[in-house]
């Protein structure tokens, strides 16, 4: 059994997406790696995702002036 489905846009049956790594955020802060996909046909989004497989994102530490 397939699973068809159309671009809500287009009208293009979707067979295959674009995939694209992007960043979740949160009250203006980066949050987590996420999956966008979109129509191959459109470029309309169809979904977004937080990425299973991402490692954690390293914290950045405050810059602090040595002289």
């Amino acid at each position: 059994m397939s699973i068809l489905g159309q671009c809500p846009k287009c009208g293009h049956r979707v067979l295959h997406v674009n995939v694209e790594q992007v960043v979740g955020v949160v009250d203006g802060e980066s949050k987590a790696r996420c999956l966008c996909y979109s129509c191959i046909h459109c470029n309309t989004v169809l979904g977004v995702q937080i990425d299973p497989r991402a490692k954690p994102r390293p914290r950045r530490k405050a810059e602090t002036a040595s002289h």
